[in-house]
């Protein structure tokens, strides 16, 4: 597995790429502006850190929005319970953004049977563009490099039944069922229970033009760009 600064990122409102802290730094210069004050933070996988977001929320949010956003993009399949902690200590989804402060760290558990732990590190003040959506997302990791066990092409799938066997679409042929199969996806829960990526909409694409003008009424947000539905 590449190192954990190593895994470059994109920057969904301008494309610039860069590894974990470099894009920190870059999204705090460059797109640190606007009349709505935010916190910084930062999304990590608790196991796998190459996994990782930087997001902004408003000081006026509660935490349940943020619990929403990291079903959706990394963590929803069955329903499962959630719960936000800091140091081994419950803090409530109606908590406000506005409680936590830089350097506050929290752990984010989903699903208390197979349960994904995700790692919320506050980083500091930025500034936005007023807009509907609570959460936006700022930058996220490129989907993590995966290879075919049986014959190194890129894989495609999980074999949950056979510790976690990552095999191509060729090589998962052979696979008698499959119900054992999960689909690869840029999450930390990727192979988990049922998880499909299927709420994930935030595919970074390289090929299609960057807004010029943040669009307050975004579904998704000001800067994100939206995956093809």
């Amino acid at each position: 597995m590449a190192k954990t600064d190593a895994v470059q990122g994109d920057c969904f409102i301008c494309g610039k790429t860069a590894a974990k802290t470099a894009m920190k730094n870059h999204v705090l210069k460059e797109h640190n502006s606007g009349d709505e004050l935010c916190r910084l933070i930062k999304a990590e996988g608790a196991y796998d850190k190459n996994y990782w977001l930087l997001f902004t929320a408003p000081l006026d949010a509660s935490l349940s929005a943020v619990d929403t956003f990291l079903r959706k993009i990394w963590c929803e399949c069955c329903g499962h319970l959630s719960a936000f902690s800091i140091g081994g200590a419950a803090y409530g989804k109606t908590r406000k953004i506005s409680s936590l402060a830089a350097g506050d760290k929290l752990l984010y558990e989903y699903d208390f049977g197979s349960t994904t732990e995700i790692l919320l590190t506050v980083v500091e003040d930025i500034a936005r563009q007023k807009q509907r959506d609570k959460i936006c997302l700022l930058a996220r990791n490129e989907p993590i490099a995966a290879v075919c066990e049986k014959c190194g092409a890129p894989a495609a799938v999980v074999n949950v039944w056979d510790e976690w066997e990552l095999l191509c679409d060729n090589c998962a042929k052979n696979v008698d069922d499959d119900a054992a199969l999960l689909p690869v996806v840029n999450s930390p829960r990727c192979g988990v229970c049922g998880y499909e990526g299927a709420l994930d909409l935030w595919t970074f694409d390289p090929g299609r033009p960057l807004p010029q003008i943040p669009r307050a009424n975004s579904r998704r947000g000001v800067w994100v760009r939206e995956a093809e539905e």
